[in-house]
């Protein structure tokens, strides 16, 4: 038995999106590894007030595409950053 036993639910989804800061190398690897990609860059999307340059950053908005999507059409990369302003939830 394990601790935490998988669950069957099923979404009405085409992918699972995560945001990762850019300079976070180590995470963006192990998502990678996992199936996620690149999907957009996210501008100023993290305010760190310690952080030099004002306390900006970037984030990758990484995608993974789910079974419903056969021809991952979801996964098509945007070809310029976005604003958080203009992020859809």
């Amino acid at each position: 038995m394990t601790p935490f036993p998988p669950t069957r639910r099923r979404y009405n989804a085409n992918f699972v999106d995560l945001f990762v800061r850019e300079s976070n190398s180590l995470a963006i690897s192990m998502y990678r590894k996992f199936g996620y990609e690149v999907y957009r860059t996210v501008l100023n999307y993290y305010h760190d007030p310690a952080r030099e340059k004002g306390g900006e950053e970037n984030a990758f908005d990484m995608r993974k595409a789910l079974p419903r999507d056969k021809e991952k059409k979801s996964m098509v990369p945007l070809e310029h950053p976005i604003t958080p302003e203009e992020l859809e939830w």
